[in-house]
């Protein structure tokens, strides 16, 4: 159906999108995979470290693959990406120790990069079309919700299937969906008003100028510096909270209930970001963002020193939903990105910004794999908590560009 004002190829093309993200995040291994990967031979602290090569794999391709969707085809790019995700599920279907696995987490590393400023920028673009970009926060949170809403079925039938079908077939029919986002994906406009023509001597020379130039400016890089630090933040949580759920005893069958609990906070976030931010301002909204993550933080310890189960279940329902708000926190930061980069250069830009958020995730991932298997859940957290110093003086860095609300 053809919203009013929207012409028919921007009204089907975002319809595409929204079906496709929804096939890309059926991922019915993610509230078990834990417990896959450690039954294909590898440690706890192992999941953390690969996690981390899965964002330096992702960290490598982000500028290439942002380039090359303003240089050719944003749709062929995603389409691209859908493929590498499809290769990288079959592989880890058929993966067996710790170098496999990695391998076909690099490949979705990969599609991550050759997704993350693409999607976006493809979608703005697309709303450009008909000069309604300014909706563009409202418009991308139901492309974002659609995937959300995917996540939380997911979750709640990953763990019900593992128990059924065990984890190589799940991993088999998270392909059979990427399959069908190729599909959908083919079937995309082509944006063949946005290419961007390089003047600048080289493919490479051009695109790290505008990653240089995107870093150098101080407004830019505050508003990406921020939520990519409170995005690392929030991908420890969520990956913390299996391992809390198995320390404090919580039956497996229960844990695609907590994962579909966040999914579901998830939808709820993202659906009415817009309306959040204009409700409270960037500041307020952001401020409220990082007290949310630092109750996650202390419920996690809460969860840790307690033996009484009705406790564990309420304080594990609480710690599930606190990182959903990233989704907000994200949404909203992205948006003031997007109104503040040009068309020609939106998917180079848009990748610089996945490009940091990918690297600081993995630092942070990186860190928690040593203090996982040295000391245990409890000083991981403690260090989550300690890191709080410099997310609050990331975003006071920020405020300077942000509304006075």
């Amino acid at each position: 159906m053809t919203k009013k004002g929207m012409n028919k190829s921007v009204s089907r093309g975002l319809n595409i999108l929204r079906f496709g993200w929804f096939c890309h995040n059926l991922m019915f291994i993610i509230p078990v995979i834990v417990l896959v990967y450690t039954q294909k031979g590898i440690t706890v602290g192992d999941f953390f470290l690969i996690q981390g090569i899965f964002r330096i794999a992702a960290f490598l391709f982000e500028i290439p693959s942002g380039y090359l969707s303003d240089r050719f085809s944003r749709k062929n790019v995603l389409i691209i990406g859908t493929i590498f995700s499809f290769f990288g599920f079959a592989e880890l279907a058929m993966a067996n120790g710790f170098f496999t696995i990695m391998l076909g987490e690099s490949l979705l590393g990969i599609a991550s990069a050759l997704y993350s400023g693409t999607l976006e920028a493809y979608t703005y673009d697309l709303m450009k079309r008909n000069n309604s970009q300014k909706e563009f926060l409202k418009e991308f949170g139901s492309i974002t919700t659609f995937g959300n809403t995917a996540s939380f079925i997911a979750s709640i039938l990953g763990g019900i299937l593992f128990v059924h079908i065990g984890g190589d077939n799940l991993l088999w029919l998270e392909a059979a969906f990427m399959a069908i986002g190729i599909f959908a994906f083919i079937f995309l406009p082509q944006l063949n008003e946005i290419k961007r023509i390089n003047r600048h001597g080289t493919a490479i020379k051009d695109a790290v100028g505008i990653t240089y130039n995107t870093l150098k400016n101080s407004k830019l890089r505050n508003l990406i510096f921020f939520p990519a630090l409170f995005g690392a933040f929030t991908i420890v949580m969520l990956w913390i909270l299996q391992p809390i759920m198995e320390t404090t005893h919580i039956p497996v069958e229960l844990f695609g209930f907590y994962v579909g609990l966040n999914q579901f906070a998830r939808i709820f976030f993202s659906k009415y970001a817009y309306k959040i931010c204009d409700r409270f301002g960037t500041i307020n909204t952001s401020i409220i963002t990082i007290l949310d993550i630092a109750i996650g933080i202390v419920i996690g310890m809460l969860m840790m020193h307690t033996n009484n189960m009705t406790v564990i279940y309420i304080l594990c329902a609480i710690m599930a939903i606190t990182p959903a708000m990233q989704t907000t926190n994200k949404l909203q930061y992205n948006s003031l990105v997007h109104h503040s980069i040009r068309s020609i250069e939106r998917g180079t830009v848009l990748s610089t910004s996945a490009m940091v958020s990918t690297i600081v995730g993995a630092v942070f991932l990186v860190a928690s794999k040593f203090l996982l298997d040295e000391y245990g859940i409890l000083t991981t957290l403690w260090f989550e908590f300690i890191m709080l110093i410099p997310l609050i003086l990331s975003l006071k860095s920020a405020s300077k560009y942000l509304g006075k609300k």
